[in-house]
């Protein structure tokens, strides 16, 4: 897929369809419009604006398709045929029938005619939110079956990749591993649901790919988080031009110390499945904490486990939700009779 598209000297899009066998070549609406005319006899003509690419492309039926993010974003050039107009996408912006263009941050992300080149140019703390909201909106789109959730996007995953010079799998980048941990189930939704995949695909439990849902990053500022260093990432490979492995390869597991709870569950705690019943005391890793202020107490943001086996003397775990934890929710981090190495998958 990734070549076919991005190989494409341009894209139709047939925005306006509501369905595969719906057309896209429709009659429009005839546009009222006002005819003035100026002291000097010129005349001019006032209608109404149609220029909303928002509404007319991003919030379409088309584009709440998983496998259409992921097609739009590697056409170097795309023509929108919708409702009201047509619109043309490229690196270069937005081109209305109207004969404006208009800019986007975000869609200038997804136009981008060699996606993700800008991406490269961006300072660090753009480049994470601009990828992380691309997940983000990925996660709240339509597949018709859950478990291609991995491999809808799996192009753009391996170009992103190749852009930050970074190794990485399952939506999680070695470069900002501790920060891509952090994500959890969009407020507003009641619950995410475990994806079952095939024998031939295994996806951890610290990946949002294994759920179906839609998903937010936690509220970590950019600057202001020491991370944990004892959380050790899958994928430390020292060449990055190899990070080409395909998901059968892919590590699915990485070590922790994990700590335990104390007293009842954390007050803001933000579980995956919030029907799920869960053993206590529970679980957690200290993923990172607040760099030190007078001000106010640190926050530690932690992804919470829940026990899935026992192999000999090694412990695995399974993530359950992640949490906003204060120092007096969990165990102390210095004793040692309060730590064990975990296996996360």
């Amino acid at each position: 897929m990734e070549k076919v598209f991005s190989s494409a000297y341009f894209t139709i899009a047939a925005s306006c369809a509501q369905h595969r066998f719906d057309g896209f070549l429709k009659e429009r609406n005839q546009r009222a419009f006002v005819t003035m005319t100026a002291g000097d006899g010129a005349q001019f003509h006032v209608c109404q604006v149609i220029d909303d690419f928002d509404h007319d492309v991003e919030q379409g039926e088309l584009n709440k398709r998983g496998w259409v993010l992921q097609e739009r974003a590697l056409s170097r050039r795309t023509i929108h045929f919708t409702e009201t107009q047509t619109y043309w996408e490229c690196g270069k912006g937005i081109k209305c029938e109207t004969f404006t263009k208009t800019e986007n941050r975000k869609a200038a992300f997804l136009g981008d005619s060699n996606f993700p080149h800008s991406v490269e140019a961006f300072k660090h703390g753009r480049q994470i939110q601009h990828y992380q909201g691309l997940y983000e909106r990925y996660s709240s789109l339509r597949l018709s079956n859950a478990e291609d959730r991995p491999v809808a996007i799996a192009g753009l995953e391996q170009r992103l990749m190749t852009a930050l010079k970074s190794t990485g799998g399952y939506g999680v980048f070695h470069l900002n591993f501790y920060r891509d941990l952090l994500w959890h189930r969009q407020l507003g939704s009641s619950t995410l649901e475990r994806i079952k995949f095939g024998k031939s695909l295994q996806v951890p439990s610290w990946s949002w790919m294994a759920f179906d849902g839609e998903i937010r990053y936690m509220n970590a500022p950019l600057g202001g988080v020491n991370w944990n260093p004892e959380v050790m990432s899958p994928f430390k490979v020292p060449n990055p031009e190899s990070q080409t492995t395909s998901k059968a390869q892919l590590p699915i597991e990485f070590q922790a110390p994990v700590l335990r709870l104390k007293g009842e569950r954390p007050k803001l705690l933000l579980q995956d499945e919030p029907s799920r019943e869960l053993d206590e005391p529970l679980k957690c890793v200290i993923v990172g904490s607040d760099k030190a202020a007078s001000s106010k107490p640190r926050q530690h943001y932690a992804i919470i486990l829940a026990p899935s086996r026992k192999n000999g003397t090694h412990q695995f775990y399974e993530r359950v939700g992640v949490a906003y934890l204060s120092e007096e929710e969990f165990s102390n981090v210095e004793s040692q009779q309060e730590t064990e190495t975990g296996i996360i998958h």
